[in-house]
Protein backbone atom coordinates (compact mmCIF):
# COMPACT_ATOMS: atom_id res chain seq x y z
CA UNK A 1 0.00 0.00 0.00
CA UNK A 2 1.55 3.48 -0.96
CA UNK A 3 1.32 6.81 1.40
CA UNK A 4 -1.35 7.83 -1.11
CA UNK A 5 -3.55 4.83 -0.34
CA UNK A 6 -2.82 4.92 3.49
CA UNK A 7 -3.49 8.89 3.67
CA UNK A 8 -6.71 8.05 1.71
CA UNK A 9 -7.92 5.35 4.02
CA UNK A 10 -6.91 7.35 7.12
CA UNK A 11 -8.72 10.20 5.83
CA UNK A 12 -11.90 8.03 5.32
CA UNK A 13 -12.14 6.53 8.40
CA UNK A 14 -11.35 9.90 10.58
CA UNK A 15 -14.42 11.41 8.27
CA UNK A 16 -16.38 7.78 9.91
CA UNK A 17 -15.41 8.40 13.30
CA UNK A 18 -16.44 12.44 13.34
CA UNK A 19 -19.62 11.22 11.64
CA UNK A 20 -20.81 8.30 14.17
CA UNK A 21 -19.28 10.51 17.63
CA UNK A 22 -21.76 12.38 17.33
CA UNK A 23 -24.39 10.68 16.95
CA UNK A 24 -23.49 8.11 19.72
CA UNK A 25 -22.99 10.91 22.04
CA UNK A 26 -26.96 12.10 21.39
CA UNK A 27 -27.99 8.76 21.86
CA UNK A 28 -26.39 8.29 25.37
CA UNK A 29 -28.01 11.62 26.35
CA UNK A 30 -31.33 10.09 25.59
CA UNK A 31 -30.48 7.19 26.85
CA UNK A 32 -29.78 8.83 29.75
CA UNK A 33 -33.00 10.61 29.96
CA UNK A 34 -35.51 7.91 29.43
CA UNK A 35 -33.85 5.71 32.10
CA UNK A 36 -33.87 8.86 34.66
CA UNK A 37 -37.89 8.50 33.69
CA UNK A 38 -38.36 4.95 34.16
CA UNK A 39 -36.78 4.98 37.54
CA UNK A 40 -39.09 7.61 38.18
CA UNK A 41 -42.03 5.36 36.90
CA UNK A 42 -40.98 2.89 38.99
CA UNK A 43 -40.36 4.85 42.18
CA UNK A 44 -44.17 6.13 41.95
CA UNK A 45 -45.26 2.30 41.12
CA UNK A 46 -43.38 1.25 44.24
CA UNK A 47 -45.27 3.79 46.29
CA UNK A 48 -48.42 2.24 45.04
CA UNK A 49 -47.21 -1.27 45.83
CA UNK A 50 -46.07 -0.42 49.29
CA UNK A 51 -49.42 1.38 50.13
CA UNK A 52 -51.42 -1.40 49.17
CA UNK A 53 -48.99 -4.26 50.84
CA UNK A 54 -48.88 -2.16 53.99
CA UNK A 55 -52.80 -0.88 53.79
CA UNK A 56 -52.00 2.49 54.63
CA UNK A 57 -51.03 5.55 52.68
CA UNK A 58 -47.41 6.00 51.09
CA UNK A 59 -46.50 9.10 49.06
CA UNK A 60 -43.68 9.64 47.27
CA UNK A 61 -42.10 14.10 48.39
CA UNK A 62 -39.96 15.71 45.61
CA UNK A 63 -37.66 18.56 46.59
CA UNK A 64 -36.15 20.73 44.65
CA UNK A 65 -34.14 22.83 47.19
CA UNK A 66 -30.86 23.46 47.07
CA UNK A 67 -30.41 22.91 43.63
CA UNK A 68 -30.73 19.63 43.55
CA UNK A 69 -33.53 17.54 42.81
CA UNK A 70 -34.50 14.25 44.84
CA UNK A 71 -37.16 12.23 46.15
CA UNK A 72 -37.91 9.95 48.57
CA UNK A 73 -41.07 7.71 49.64
CA UNK A 74 -43.16 8.37 53.08
CA UNK A 75 -45.47 6.33 55.02
CA UNK A 76 -48.69 7.86 56.64
CA UNK A 77 -48.19 7.88 60.47
CA UNK A 78 -50.44 10.77 61.24
CA UNK A 79 -53.71 11.35 60.39
CA UNK A 80 -55.00 9.64 56.80
CA UNK A 81 -52.95 10.58 54.00
CA UNK A 82 -49.42 12.21 53.15
CA UNK A 83 -48.85 15.62 54.10
CA UNK A 84 -45.75 17.75 54.04
CA UNK A 85 -46.05 19.06 57.92
CA UNK A 86 -46.01 15.58 59.14
CA UNK A 87 -43.88 15.08 56.49
CA UNK A 88 -41.40 17.82 58.63
CA UNK A 89 -42.80 16.54 61.72
CA UNK A 90 -41.69 12.98 61.28
CA UNK A 91 -45.00 11.97 61.34
CA UNK A 92 -45.08 10.52 58.22
CA UNK A 93 -41.57 8.50 58.77
CA UNK A 94 -39.48 7.88 55.13
CA UNK A 95 -38.92 4.87 54.04
CA UNK A 96 -35.40 4.52 52.57
CA UNK A 97 -32.76 7.00 51.22
CA UNK A 98 -33.53 9.47 49.15
CA UNK A 99 -33.15 9.56 45.26
CA UNK A 100 -30.87 12.16 44.37
CA UNK A 101 -31.36 12.51 40.31
CA UNK A 102 -28.04 14.34 39.78
CA UNK A 103 -26.14 12.01 41.80
CA UNK A 104 -27.76 9.13 39.54
CA UNK A 105 -28.11 10.96 36.37
CA UNK A 106 -25.67 14.00 36.04
CA UNK A 107 -26.76 16.35 33.86
CA UNK A 108 -30.84 15.14 34.15
CA UNK A 109 -33.01 17.29 36.75
CA UNK A 110 -36.99 17.83 36.73
CA UNK A 111 -38.06 20.85 34.75
CA UNK A 112 -38.87 21.93 31.12
CA UNK A 113 -36.69 21.79 28.37
CA UNK A 114 -34.70 25.35 27.78
CA UNK A 115 -37.06 26.01 24.60
CA UNK A 116 -40.50 25.39 26.08
CA UNK A 117 -42.92 22.37 24.58
CA UNK A 118 -46.43 22.15 24.33
CA UNK A 119 -48.19 20.48 26.82
CA UNK A 120 -48.50 16.53 27.00
CA UNK A 121 -52.28 15.67 25.13
CA UNK A 122 -55.10 15.89 25.67
CA UNK A 123 -53.73 19.11 27.20
CA UNK A 124 -54.16 22.38 25.77
CA UNK A 125 -51.32 24.99 25.97
CA UNK A 126 -47.78 25.13 26.26
CA UNK A 127 -45.05 24.94 29.54
CA UNK A 128 -42.28 27.01 29.83
CA UNK A 129 -38.88 26.83 31.24
CA UNK A 130 -40.19 28.18 34.54
CA UNK A 131 -43.32 26.05 34.78
CA UNK A 132 -43.57 23.77 37.59
CA UNK A 133 -42.17 20.17 36.44
CA UNK A 134 -44.05 18.34 39.30
CA UNK A 135 -47.64 18.73 38.75
CA UNK A 136 -49.96 16.53 41.41
CA UNK A 137 -52.83 19.39 41.67
CA UNK A 138 -50.27 22.17 42.93
CA UNK A 139 -48.62 19.63 45.16
CA UNK A 140 -44.98 18.43 45.34
CA UNK A 141 -46.21 15.12 46.88
CA UNK A 142 -47.68 12.05 44.90
CA UNK A 143 -49.70 9.92 47.23
CA UNK A 144 -51.39 6.18 46.93
CA UNK A 145 -54.00 5.10 49.14
CA UNK A 146 -54.18 1.31 50.10
CA UNK A 147 -56.87 0.64 48.12
CA UNK A 148 -54.41 1.05 45.09
CA UNK A 149 -55.62 4.75 44.09
CA UNK A 150 -53.19 7.07 43.80
CA UNK A 151 -52.67 11.17 42.91
CA UNK A 152 -53.30 12.45 39.45
CA UNK A 153 -50.55 14.12 37.78
CA UNK A 154 -47.56 14.83 35.47
CA UNK A 155 -43.64 15.38 36.09
CA UNK A 156 -41.66 16.25 33.76
CA UNK A 157 -37.59 15.61 32.94
CA UNK A 158 -34.72 17.13 30.67
CA UNK A 159 -31.30 17.20 30.04
CA UNK A 160 -32.01 20.88 29.01
CA UNK A 161 -32.81 19.93 25.25
CA UNK A 162 -34.98 16.82 25.32
CA UNK A 163 -37.83 16.08 27.46
CA UNK A 164 -39.62 13.03 29.32
CA UNK A 165 -43.03 13.16 30.30
CA UNK A 166 -44.19 10.56 33.70
CA UNK A 167 -48.06 11.11 33.07
CA UNK A 168 -50.24 9.37 36.20
CA UNK A 169 -53.63 8.25 35.85
CA UNK A 170 -54.75 8.58 39.65
CA UNK A 171 -58.06 6.13 39.80
CA UNK A 172 -56.57 2.92 37.81
CA UNK A 173 -52.63 4.17 38.85
CA UNK A 174 -51.89 3.66 35.26
CA UNK A 175 -48.85 5.48 34.29
CA UNK A 176 -47.04 6.79 30.85
CA UNK A 177 -43.61 7.74 29.64
CA UNK A 178 -44.04 10.12 26.86
CA UNK A 179 -40.83 11.36 24.98
CA UNK A 180 -41.15 15.19 23.48
CA UNK A 181 -39.60 15.20 20.08
CA UNK A 182 -38.60 18.52 19.15
CA UNK A 183 -37.77 18.28 15.64
CA UNK A 184 -41.64 17.74 15.40
CA UNK A 185 -42.48 19.66 18.66
CA UNK A 186 -45.13 16.53 19.49
CA UNK A 187 -45.10 14.23 22.03
CA UNK A 188 -44.76 10.34 22.07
Amino acid sequence: MSLAEMLATITIAALGVGVTVPSVSTMLKTRKLSMAARDLALELQRARMEAVAKGSYVGVLFDRSGGRDRWRLHRDGGTRGIHSSEIRSGDDPPIGPPFDLAARYPGIRLGIAASGSPKIPPSPGTLSPTDDPVAFSGSDIFSASPTGESSTGTLYLTDGADMRGVVVYGPTGRIRIWRYEGTTGRWR
